[in-house]
């Protein structure tokens, strides 16, 4: 049965790299290794399914794979129907076993045996209309001199010159038919269609040159003294725009948006108030993680290839601003963002210029 494991295993063997140069490579456990080798990651192992997926591809980048392509073995594998598709650029990889079976049917099946007819080989028909002997034909007929020529030949090839190809010509011309009715129909309707676009746009068809005149205003408009004062006194809509701003607060529980954007984080570890326990996190590029906290959160790893943002608002130099020295770690309080009420407000996430969306956001995994 295909499995994606082994595959990568034959890859590897094939490209000269022992566990140990993947490991260095891919910083990945050796145990870890094994077990994407020989498939025991997909059934046995408690990870869930986004791990197992970064692990995979993590190995397949080591070995210069498309990463398309092994996202698509990966779904493959996941629903049980994987067909090698790894090796379809690693053509030497596959077993030439079944053709060496069927080789060795086929003479067996040639082979005269005791007590059994052989049977009889099809036989050729061109356009010319003459018949070819069959290979058992030409045996049988070339037996009563064997004896004296020795083994019998196989009958070679018919001869490419006996070909009718006049005849295979014509037939090919009277083979040739009219496009179909639907076709020429679809093409006329199409025709029409552009025909009436441009009159109705050149001659201004189905459209009314009479102007409709607009009723004034009917409310009274009464005209300024000339001593009047024409100043706008914009004091209440100011006063009630600020209103609406305050009356936006911070929820109770407050999400913190990690995303490596330009480069894989391996690993960030993350503690809060609400996850009072550091863990490892491994972000693919692309891929975004929401840490939930109710006061403070602190976040360390590589900063260079990391973005931060609280409900879509980027956090600008968060390093310069709030690395802890003595926690070594950024560390972000809700008074932080209780100063300013725009962190309150939902909003898409403010990219630098160049950096994509986030391909996947997901929830921090529980362990």
């Amino acid at each position: 049965m295909p499995s994606l494991g082994r595959d990568l295993q034959s890859i590897r063997k094939h490209l000269g790299f022992s566990v140990e140069d993947i490991q260095n490579a891919t910083k990945l456990p050796a145990d870890t290794i094994r077990s994407i080798e020989d498939g025991t990651i997909f059934s046995e192992s408690k990870e869930i399914n986004t791990y197992i997926r970064s692990f995979v591809r993590t190995y397949g980048r080591a070995l210069k794979l498309d990463i398309d392509l092994l996202s698509r073995a990966l779904d493959q594998e996941e629903l049980g129907n994987y067909t090698d598709l790894l090796l379809q650029n690693f053509p030497e990889l596959k077993s030439d076993k079944p053709e060496q079976e069927t080789e060795s049917s086929s003479d067996e099946e040639t082979r005269p045996s005791k007590g059994k007819k052989k049977k009889r080989s099809p036989s050729f028909t061109f356009a010319g209309g003459d018949e070819k002997k069959s290979t058992s034909d030409s045996s049988k007929s070339s037996g009563s001199s064997s004896k004296k020529r020795g083994p019998a030949h196989r009958s070679s090839p018919p001869d490419v010159r006996s070909i009718d190809w006049a005849g295979l010509g014509k037939d090919f011309k009277k083979r040739r038919t009219q496009p179909p009715v639907w076709m020429i129909s679809a093409g006329l309707i199409i025709i029409l269609i552009v025909a009436a676009a441009v009159l109705i746009s050149q001659f201004g068809f189905f459209s009314s040159d009479e102007q409709v005149p607009v009723a004034p205003p009917t409310t009274d408009i009464e005209e300024p003294a000339r001593n009047q004062d024409l100043t706008l006194d914009l004091s209440e809509d100011i006063t009630e725009d600020t209103t609406d701003v305050t009356e936006v607060a911070l929820s109770d529980t407050l999400y913190l948006t990690l995303y490596a954007a330009t480069g894989r984080l391996d690993p960030v570890r993350v503690w809060s108030d609400l996850k009072p326990r550091i863990d490892p996190y491994w972000l693919e590029q692309g891929t975004a993680f929401n840490f939930e906290f109710a006061d403070t959160i602190r976040v360390a790893g590589s900063y260079s290839n990391m973005l931060m943002f609280m409900n879509g608002h980027r956090i600008e130099n968060f390093r310069g601003q709030y690395y802890n020295p003595e926690e070594n770690a950024v560390e972000l309080t809700r008074s932080i963002f209780d100063s300013d009420p725009r962190w309150a407000s939902p909003v898409p996430f403010e990219l630098p210029e160049n950096v994509a969306e986030p391909d996947t956001l997901i929830d921090r995994p529980s362990f």
